[in-house]
């Protein structure tokens, strides 16, 4: 079982409005090209903007809000997803392309995936996400060699949680909070 989902679900006292009832959970399945769709607890939605312009801020509700892509830059976005987050500061938008869809499911509907099986299914859908990683590692070595301070450049995989298989798709669990508080730093 998603044993993972049901602790995110749970571990924050100030996200009142998750709740896991009868074995069933309210799912949202955002889509990413290039890498595994997104599975977010429906309730962190707060809107669904379309915006076509590739952005770093965007203004919702007269708050600034940090953007994620979740889209090549060569790919035509198509919409914003508001998140929810602890506090108003660290919202977050994912820039995407392609619908958003709701799930409601039993929780055994998603299986956790080990980390063997996820990378052995990265190297046959997505090997280019394996190649990045290896590229990330080899400039960070390189850097570290010749005592130079390296700069943390996050990737998508720094933001993965759990991954999890949902409707036979290997699909991700993001970690939300870490991503949230790396991109607010990164604006101040």
């Amino acid at each position: 079982m998603a044993k993972s989902l049901i602790k995110i679900l749970t571990q924050d006292e100030h996200i009142g409005m998750l709740s896991v009832t009868k074995g069933q959970l309210n799912i949202a399945k955002i889509p990413v090209i290039g890498a595994p769709d997104w599975i977010v607890p429906q309730d962190l939605i707060l809107a669904i903007e379309p915006y076509h312009d590739r952005i770093w801020n965007f203004l919702w509700r007269g708050q600034d809000v940090s953007v994620y892509h979740l889209l090549p830059k060569s790919e035509q976005a198509e919409f914003i997803v508001v998140l929810e987050s602890i506090t108003d500061v660290h919202r977050v938008g994912l820039q995407i392309q392609g619908d958003v869809s709701f799930h409601s499911v039993c929780i055994s509907d998603l299986k956790d995936i080990d980390d063997t099986t996820y990378r052995k299914t990265l190297s046959v859908q997505y090997p280019h996400i394996l190649e990045q990683e290896a590229l990330q590692k080899q400039r960070q070595a390189e850097q570290l060699a010749s005592n130079q301070p390296a700069a943390y450049q996050p990737t998508e995989q720094d933001y993965i949680f759990q991954p999890v298989m949902f409707d036979d798709e290997m699909c991700v669990i993001p970690d939300l909070d870490k991503m949230s508080h790396f991109l607010v730093d990164l604006d101040s």
